[in-house]
């Protein structure tokens, strides 16, 4: 991990504080952070990602919608958000009112997690004249061969110098502003993240290395001669002797109590990583963050992962890292009817 001299592993301390939480409150307080998926697609396809073979309609988060949860969450105390979650968050159109609305309202800390590729280079110069506290680029590749098979398109120099477009723009207007970039490292990246260092360290404040895990919604096995030869990942690829993959797996899930998770559709999930939708808790529709958060059906699931009986739910493959048969929880509320008075998420297609 390179570290830059400002924030001197403020990604490895802000993944620390996740776990350092009190589990035991079946209704505990909002978190301070929120993220709302304003958009569920994505313009890559990493083969570590379930993004790619997702179920749920691909679509944008209405714009009422995303306005009204930060009237919401502000109101509530909440001081960070991020707008993106299983998508890659510039598809949307509407992404730097919405960053220029947080910061105008109050929020503190608005961030975002990019591919930074093809699709996002229009979009970075508004998003960034909007206010945006802090940008992370995902790199999963140190060379371009490797990133191409990682990611599923050919944009590594493209992502490079919109990381090095970012840190200029940086210097010169907003020198505050956190940049960072993440790389998720894999047996098909695995001794290139060196030379990633090397082409970006100095640009940004900090390069992480994150091992893989599989947590929430399973990847399953791909057809390799279908896929540009890619080897299929899964379970059976995590190192779980590693502490950090041991604490993300580990029960109760510290999600249940720390993150804040506002899916395309409007409805509460208990994963960030719940790509088809089956493990939602509470819905927006017609009822207040602080309502969905302290919801029935989010306690008890938070009572379950207590008693550590999550058998027949995602989480149950997640913590054993391997593939166990669940349904999805609380489909009453992805079924509900949505009406003009609760103030529709209905989604635009992308």
């Amino acid at each position: 991990m390179t570290q830059g001299a400002d924030t001197s592993g403020f990604l490895e301390a802000q993944i620390s504080g996740r776990f350092a939480i009190d589990r035991s409150d079946l209704a505990p307080p909002l978190p301070d952070k929120i993220a709302i998926e304003i958009n569920n697609s994505c313009n890559h396809k990493c083969y570590f990602c379930p993004n790619p073979i997702m179920t749920r309609a691909r679509t944008v988060m209405d714009g009422a919608m995303v306005l009204r949860i930060l009237d919401d969450a502000h109101r509530s105390g909440i001081g960070e958000v991020s707008f993106y979650s299983g998508g890659e968050p510039f598809l949307n159109k509407g992404l730097a009112d919405y960053v220029a609305t947080a910061k105008r309202i109050g929020f503190s800390y608005v961030y975002l997690s990019t591919n930074g590729g093809k699709a996002v280079s229009p979009r970075l110069e508004p998003v960034l004249r909007a206010g945006l506290d802090s940008l992370k680029f995902s790199v999963n590749a140190g060379t371009r061969e490797t990133y191409a098979r990682v990611h599923g398109v050919d944009e590594f120099d493209t992502v490079i110098e919109n990381i090095a477009r970012v840190s200029e723009h940086r210097r010169r207007n907003n020198p505050a502003m956190k940049l960072f970039v993440s790389f998720v490292e894999t047996d098909l990246n695995r001794g290139t993240f060196a030379d990633l260092e090397l082409r970006v360290g100095a640009l940004v404040d900090e390069v992480i290395r994150y091992p893989f895990i599989v947590i929430g919604t399973p990847l399953g096995r791909r057809d390799e001669s279908a896929d540009n030869a890619r080897p299929s990942i899964g379970y059976q690829d995590v190192d779980r002797g590693i502490p950090l993959n041991h604490q993300r797996t580990s029960l109760p899930c510290y999600q249940l109590w720390s993150y804040l998770n506002v899916t395309v559709e409007g409805w509460l999930s208990a994963c960030c990583s719940d790509f088809n939708a089956d493990l939602v808790v509470g819905s927006l529709h017609g009822n207040t963050l602080l309502e969905a958060w302290h919801s029935q059906e989010f306690q008890e699931l938070r009572q379950r992962h207590l008693e550590g009986q999550t058998k027949g739910t995602l989480c149950h493959g997640c913590v054993a890292q391997k593939d166990k048969p669940y349904r999805p929880i609380n489909i009453h509320l992805t079924e509900m009817p949505i009406t003009a008075e609760s103030d529709p998420a209905s989604g635009r297609k992308v």
